[in-house]
């Protein structure tokens, strides 16, 4: 075999190589970025934990309505911490806002209105969160 040929081969294992890469890349970045999201979901993570704990433990049909009963208080409670503290973190960035802006030349003020977040930009919809549906209590 000729010196062009050996290099026209490990070219071509180099790039297949590298695509392959990429790819398995683009795929993994897709499948966390997936399961990320759901991961954020507290309905999601109710049901993964009802199924989880079925499998694993087995209850009785009647253990397992009180324990979701349990899960499902759970849950409410959990998006009403998830509301609050959005909401805390919300008026910390506002404040934030407002002292800064106190240090700030006219000039500088201008400067910072282009980057500082709108009203619109810090509302639930925004961050994709949904009011409980029911009373946390």
């Amino acid at each position: 075999m000729n010196v062009a040929r050996h290099w026209k081969i490990a070219a071509a294992l180099a790039a297949l190589i590298v695509c392959s890469g990429l790819a398995g890349a683009f795929i993994g970045h897709g499948f966390a970025r997936h399961q990320f999201k759901a991961r954020n979901d507290l309905s999601n993570w109710n049901e993964h934990v009802t199924r989880e704990f079925d499998r694993v433990v087995r209850p009785t049909p009647d253990q397992g309505a009180r324990i979701q009963q349990h899960l499902d208080k759970a849950v409410r409670e959990l998006q009403a911490i998830r509301l609050e503290t959005i909401g805390r973190s919300t008026n910390v960035i506002w404040r934030l806002v407002a002292e800064v802006e106190q240090e700030l030349t006219p000039e500088q003020r201008k400067a910072f209105d282009t980057m500082k977040p709108k009203p619109a930009d810090l509302t639930l919809d925004v961050l994709k969160v949904k009011p409980p549906s029911g009373d946390a209590r």
